[in-house]
């Protein structure tokens, strides 16, 4: 008969989220899920997230959809290392696969990019989860994903520079969100006109360094304008 301890060993280490979380622990690597429909804007975030942490942070990137070689070529421009993994169905499996080709000791923040979430959230063995849903997604979409949003302590509106083009109720996808996640912070980033981004590095910032204590912060961006919403 298998003990209990036994057991608990045996579930580590067949249980890829658990070896993912391991893994990133150990080195005390950052690791952010950014989840969202198709076209929500999450490989564009990505990229101005890691092309303003040049110098600053070392970013990796795992990017899990059907067109993942198309994202992980976009994100590539402002970060060596990033794998691509080809599923309409990502998982912590899929994820430790790709994980084992990044030299985890040459980073100190892992952006997951994933598709989905309308089921919720996926456990890859994250520290954080982001929901990230689009103004031109319609305002309907943080009720559509609230089983997402209710695990993400951070929701991040994409393309707001389009809100002036399409027909959205900025009022009451605000009040779905404050209904289902009352504590989230929900943040309006244009990745195109540069907007937003202070408080989504501001909060990256402070993740990294409850990740690890001993991680000094970076300098907050001062010359790039924001926008904030909740």
């Amino acid at each position: 008969m298998i003990s209990k301890a036994e057991a608990a060993t045996t579930n580590q280490a067949t249980d890829p989220a658990v070896a993912n979380r391991e893994a990133l622990g150990t080195v005390r690597v950052l690791a952010v899920a950014l989840v969202g429909p198709p076209g929500a804007g999450k490989t564009a975030l990505i990229e101005a997230t890691a092309r303003q942490l040049r110098g600053k942070a070392r970013v990796a990137v795992i990017a899990m959809s059907p067109a993942a070689d198309r994202d992980a070529d976009r994100v590539s421009r402002y970060c060596d290392q990033v794998q691509a993994v080809q599923t309409a169905a990502p998982d912590a499996a899929s994820l430790r696969t790709a994980l084992q080709q990044i030299d985890l000791n040459r980073i100190d923040v892992l952006f997951i990019e994933s598709v989905g979430g309308i089921a919720g959230k996926t456990d890859f063995g994250q520290d954080r989860t982001v929901t990230v849903l689009s103004v031109t997604g319609g305002d309907d979409k943080a009720a559509e994903y609230g089983q997402l949003l209710a695990e993400s302590p951070v929701v991040v509106l994409s393309k707001a520079e389009l809100r002036r083009q399409v027909n959205f109720d900025l009022g009451a996808f605000r009040a779905d969100v404050r209904r289902i996640n009352p504590t989230a912070q929900l943040i309006e980033v244009s990745a195109f006109e540069n907007t937003g981004l202070p408080r989504w590095l501001s909060w990256i910032d402070q993740q990294r360094q409850h990740k690890n204590p001993t991680y000094q912060p970076v300098e907050p961006l001062s010359d790039v304008p924001e926008i904030y919403v909740g």
